[in-house]
């Protein structure tokens, strides 16, 4: 009796002291309780389908060497998914590869708007085919991959027309400033879109903080990264290691020299020129900037490494297959974009084991690179900035060699297993939420 009338006593002081304490007190019991009823729906649910995979569709903007491969391997390794991948196009961002999908795949094509891939950056095709290809698949689950497509805000329309939840995965985030009437374009689109998701998953640390800005519970949020087969690429770099001379050589680069490297497409976004300039800065004559990539900044480019006395390689183009002989070439990988949601790029040169001199409005930069352990994170634009973190880089051979060594480390928990298990999960989940809620049929 004692007990109970003390316990009753310092109840009552905590309340005194906040009145809200009860309130919250049954806001906790209550999350405890939706959580604890979730995974038993969840439960339910794959009991009921143990033998049956759950019916997946991805609404993908184009397929990439890195999530192409990483869908590939979803469904020839993951039974407990059946997997189909719906393209808005070959190419919207006018890339060079060729990808033949291992996975099932329908590529959407459409009619492309004029002018859109100088407003938006990438192709805007009118994907109409989207609705059908979607009842053809009758998914339990859709993955919405971004909305800056037709065919991904399509897809989040006719999930709700046909009570079809979906799972919106996000690449972008809101480090890059943004002219007016994109900042309320997006404010416009991204909200019903976000709230209509089951769950969110994110490509890094910038996408999810992007998220829990817009009002996600971090519950509802998992890691789907933009990543590459980092074993893979570690062993390309050590089994290139022997030919590294030769392959220098044979862009014209000695062995003594210290090769910045950087790949990208030429275009004014990736900031080419302040890495121009930072090498201009770094003022040692041992440099050599290798810039892989093409566009409509070559010769603007060529014309200021000229006038800055910068000594500059524009390599020849190579089948991605063989882009690690790139990364062999160099000392130091930089990235200086203005606007890079991600940069998978960032991820196979710190697989394949080079120092990281990337700008803040990179996405990886707050993922693959620890400040001062594996290179330096230097603000866009900041030509002296990433000059500094560039020289002192060339002049110290031992720190270069810590810090490849460090983004390999770092690189080794970022490959493709971790995403596609968090994958599996959150569609299961969704699915087993949805068959308890009595939505089974819907959309069939």
């Amino acid at each position: 009796a004692a007990d109970r009338a003390d316990r009753v006593a310092l109840a009552r002081t905590a309340i005194s002291l906040d009145p809200a304490l009860p309130l919250r007190g049954v806001e906790r019991l209550g999350r405890r309780r939706a959580a604890a009823s979730e995974r038993a729906a969840a439960a339910a649910w794959l009991r009921a389908r143990r033998a049956e995979p759950v019916r997946v569709t991805l609404v993908i903007p184009e397929p990439t060497p890195f999530r192409t491969v990483m869908l590939d391997r979803i469904a020839a390794e993951r039974p407990e998914l059946d997997l189909t991948a719906l393209y808005a196009g070959g190419s919207v961002q006018r890339r060079s590869w060729t990808i033949e999908p291992k996975h099932r795949a329908v590529f959407l094509e459409g009619i492309r708007i004029p002018g859109a891939y100088r407003v938006l950056r990438h192709e805007y095709p009118l994907s109409l085919g989207v609705f059908g290809a979607l009842g053809r698949s009758r998914p339990d689950v859709v993955v919405v991959s971004g909305w800056s497509t037709f065919a991904s805000q399509a897809a989040a329309v006719w999930c709700r027309m046909r009570h079809v939840p979906y799972v919106l995965l996000v690449e972008s985030n809101e480090k890059d400033a943004r002219a007016g009437w994109r900042r309320a374009v997006k404010n416009a689109i991204v909200p019903p879109l976000v709230a209509g998701a089951e769950e969110v998953l994110v490509v890094g640390t910038l996408a999810r903080e992007a998220m829990l800005a817009r009002g996600v519970e971090p519950e509802r949020i998992s890691l789907f990264a933009d990543t590459v087969d980092a074993a893979a690429f570690g062993v390309e770099a050590d089994r290139l290691a022997s030919r590294r001379d030769e392959l220098r050589a044979a862009v014209g680069v000695a062995p003594d020299d210290v090769a910045v490297l950087s790949i990208a497409r030429l275009a004014p976004e990736k900031g080419l020129d302040t890495l121009v300039q930072a090498v201009a800065e770094a003022d040692d004559q041992r440099l050599v900037l290798l810039l892989a990539g093409s566009g409509n900044e070559r010769a603007r480019l060529v014309e200021l490494a000229a006038r800055l006395g910068v000594r500059l390689v524009l390599l020849p183009d190579l089948p991605w297959e063989r882009i690690g002989e790139r990364f062999a070439l160099a000392d130091v990988f930089a990235l200086l974009s203005r606007h890079e949601p991600w940069g998978v790029v960032v991820n196979e040169a710190a697989a394949s084991g080079l120092p990281l001199v990337l700008s803040d409005r990179v996405g990886a930069a707050y993922d693959l690179l620890e400040h001062g352990r594996n290179g330096m994170r230097v603000p866009a634009e900041d030509h002296r900035a990433a000059g500094a973190a560039i020289r002192a880089l060339a002049a110290d051979p031992e720190l270069r060699r810590a810090a490849g060594t460090a983004s390999r480390e770092l690189m080794a928990g970022f490959g493709y297993e971790p995403s596609i298990e968090n994958l599996v999960v959150v569609v299961r989940r969704v699915a087993g939420r949805r068959m308890v809620t009595g939505d089974a049929d819907a959309g069939r």
